[in-house]
């Protein structure tokens, strides 16, 4: 599970090691050098023939050496005491220790990636000072990383698996709720269509001659409910790209004429707007992909677009080999864009500025489907404006062969 929102977190453990871990270690330092320091003590207060005096001066060097290697192993435990911390929030572990003197070094665990933490006492005084070692274990499979000098390490392990438990409820919760969303969908999305296979045979004629009012409202309300199965399938198709549940059929086919059949079927609808449509499509070798999805969620996608954001002048759809990967370009003379509302276009629900002016039903889906379709070919997806009043051009590119 990502961390989207990192500004949310929110810590709840800092916790600096117990006091007698400092203590233990100390002595641990203290005993062995305060005997070797009093042995060279002693042994420089004895008498010394004129034989001994080299080794005498040496001993006296020795012994404000070993105190200053002394006191300097004993600082450094004192640094790392003083600086060691384990901080727990609600989405991470982060695990800062002092390296050496100059350098630190942090472990970071996501929450969910935290399989186990275990707690072990390692002798009496641990367990009468109720402090401990944890062992972290992530999901990965690695060594598991152990945490001295922990105080109560038993709340501090319960706080850590509490917060995973928490993560699992919440990923359950919302598989539940994508299942859910896919359920609703399907069957809104079938209403759907046996509204729209209703209104299209009365405009066919299949109900015979129709008054001029009820075939404008027949017109208006298969345009309606197009609209409706598609914004219900971008929001399926969201859904499935989200959770990979959307199968790729990988097989070769021609995309230049992929990319002439969906402009020409696009053409009556632009030369009823005014618009006029220039084509330079150039052959292709086959690519690799599902045609199906490319040219639903991809092609038709920019030449509907840019059908709906042209108020006047004309369409230019272009399809290049460039250096061994298929170019589409479909470039309006638009209501254009600035680069803020760029920025926006290929994210989930992402909307020009002016965008619902002239669509009021867009759902935003649109764009960011096509870039997870184009992305899931290896290719790339993107747009340019110089701004509004512009015009638009958008890319898509594909690897050849």
């Amino acid at each position: 599970m990502t961390d989207e929102n990192p500004e949310n977190e929110q810590m709840l453990l800092v916790v600096h090691k117990h006091p007698a871990s400092f203590l233990s270690e100390a002595v641990l330092t203290i005993v062995p050098g305060g005997i070797i320091l009093s042995i060279l003590i002693l042994f420089r207060g004895l008498p010394l023939t004129a034989a001994d005096a080299s080794v005498h001066a040496i001993v006296t060097l020795l012994v404000p050496a070993c105190f200053l290697i002394l006191w300097t192993l004993l600082a450094v435990q004192w640094t790392n005491y003083y600086l060691d911390m384990l901080i727990v929030s609600d989405r991470h572990i982060y695990y800062m220790t002092q390296a050496n003197f100059a350098q630190r070094s942090v472990e970071q665990w996501n929450i969910p990636d935290v399989s186990h933490v275990s707690v072990y006492f390692g002798n009496i005084i641990e367990s009468f000072f109720n402090y401990g070692t944890l062992e972290i274990e992530s999901r990965d499979g690695g060594a598991p990383t152990k945490v001295g000098g922990i105080p109560d390490p038993e709340y501090v392990a319960a706080v850590i698996l509490k917060q995973d438990d928490r993560y699992g409820q919440l990923k359950e919760t919302a598989q539940k709720q994508q299942e859910l969303l896919r359920f609703v969908s399907h069957e809104v999305k079938s209403h759907l269509a046996k509204s729209k296979a209703a209104f299209a045979s009365i405009v066919e004629g299949d109900y015979g001659t129709i008054s001029d009012p009820l075939s404008s409202m027949a017109h208006q309300a298969l345009a309606d409910s197009q609209k409706g199965v598609e914004t219900v399938m971008s929001i399926l198709n969201d859904s499935g790209l989200k959770q990979s549940a959307v199968h790729f059929e990988m097989k070769p086919f021609d995309l230049s004429a992929t990319v002439r059949r969906a402009a020409e079927e696009f053409r009556p609808q632009m030369e009823r707007k005014g618009l006029s449509l220039q084509t330079s499509i150039a052959p292709i070798s086959e690519i690799r992909g599902d045609e199906e999805k490319i040219e639903r969620h991809v092609i038709r996608n920019l030449l509907e677009n840019a059908l709906r954001y042209t108020p006047a002048g004309h369409i230019e759809v272009m399809l290049q080999n460039i250096d061994g990967v298929a170019r589409l370009s479909v470039v309006d003379t638009g209501i254009g864009m600035d680069a803020a509302e760029i920025g926006k276009l290929f994210t989930q629900g992402g909307h020009g500025e002016h965008s619902k002016e002239v669509n009021p039903d867009s759902t935003g889906y649109g764009l960011f489907v096509a870039k997870q379709v184009v992305d899931a070919h290896g290719g790339r997806i993107w747009a340019s404006s110089n701004g509004a009043g512009t015009g638009s051009r958008f890319f898509a590119e594909f690897p050849v062969g």
